[in-house]
């Protein structure tokens, strides 16, 4: 019984009939593990979100003893440098270290463009998306250390969840 633990507390949360249940707890995901992303699905997603072109402009900028846009621009020039040096490696994101890394870049410039609006592009939800790109997802059984989806045969051995 200890096996079909997770599905009895998961079960408890859910409402509906009972296959509307089987059908959500087989369908629940859950943050899987980051994931490398390459310089080109960068690129393409900057471009594409209008953030390329002012980030860039940013990076050339000088600075001005303002301890946060003097963070974001090191954060910029690095940036972009990362992603326009020739023959660029992918970015290994699946890293945490890595992951850190990036993350602060774009959290510190992600702070100027809150400080003074327009002048990154970089906005909250250029911020997100950057970093979702290394993002995946699980399906909540398999990250439970279930085999596969639920059927009703499981919820009988769970003790008679059906």
């Amino acid at each position: 019984m200890a096996y079909y633990d997770a599905l009895v507390t998961k079960w408890a949360t859910l409402t509906g009939t009972t296959a509307e249940k089987l059908a959500a707890v087989n369908a629940a995901t859950v943050a899987g593990p980051n994931v490398d992303v390459t310089v080109p699905q960068i690129v393409g997603y900057l471009l594409l979100n209008g953030a390329y072109l002012p980030v860039a402009a940013f990076a050339q900028g000088a600075t001005t003893g303002d301890a946060t846009h003097d963070a974001a621009l090191d954060a910029a020039k690095t940036l972009m440098a990362a992603i326009t040096v020739p023959n660029a490696p992918t970015l290994g994101m699946s890293d945490p270290s890595t992951y850190t890394i990036i993350k602060g870049m774009a959290d510190a410039v992600l702070a100027q463009e809150t400080a003074s609006p327009g002048s990154t592009g970089f906005t909250q939800a250029v911020h997100d998306g950057l970093l979702a790109l290394a993002a995946t997802t699980t399906p909540w059984w398999q990250a439970n250390g279930y085999a596969g989806p639920f059927n009703t045969n499981d919820l009988a051995a769970a003790g008679g969840l059906a």
